[in-house]
């Protein structure tokens, strides 16, 4: 999602866009077809030619990275750094991405979005909030969460925390 690659709410797409908030999620998940209009705003919105909505994504069936690609793959959501481990692959229902967080951030993330989500803290400490409670994770722990609720990423300790996070379905960042 182009949307969630710019890091950008449901909200805030709705504000840049003068476009439903709701509607946008209905085009997302496959429930609604958009207007010519309504493709304009979102392109808009997202500082972007309407013509690349258009254009069809031909992805492979095998997706290599190879030692010294990563840096390739990096960018920054919010307060965290993710790295996709492996590009998609058709169709591609999974994704698997390295996350750091910086020591002392509050909230480094904060995302919902359909499908599940299972993450690995695999050094440090990390924090994820989901459903009004915080679970503590330390290096080894791992937690499985449905994402459609809002949930929060922080590292509450010293040093960087690296988090092993797979989604279904894969995001696209």
């Amino acid at each position: 999602m182009m949307r969630v690659a710019r890091g950008l709410t449901l909200k805030e797409l709705e504000a840049r866009g003068s476009i439903s908030a709701t509607h946008v999620s209905e085009i997302e998940r496959g429930k609604a077809s958009p207007t010519v209009g309504a493709l304009g705003r979102i392109a808009h919105a997202l500082e972007m030619c309407p013509a690349t909505l258009l254009e069809p994504i031909t992805l492979p069936e095998v997706s290599i990275t190879r030692a010294g690609e990563e840096a390739q793959r990096r960018l920054r959501w919010g307060g965290a750094t993710l790295e996709a481990l492996a590009g998609p692959v058709e169709p591609s229902l999974i994704g698997a991405h390295l996350m750091e967080l910086a020591a002392g951030r509050e909230p480094a993330l904060t995302h919902h979005h359909e499908g599940e989500e299972w993450i690995t803290v695999l050094a440090g400490l990390a924090e994820v909030r989901v459903l009004g409670a915080g679970h503590l994770l330390h290096a080894g722990d791992s937690l499985h969460l449905r994402a459609h609720h809002e949930h929060t990423y922080a590292n509450p300790g010293t040093e960087p925390a690296v988090l092993l996070v797979v989604c279904r379905p894969r995001l696209a960042l």
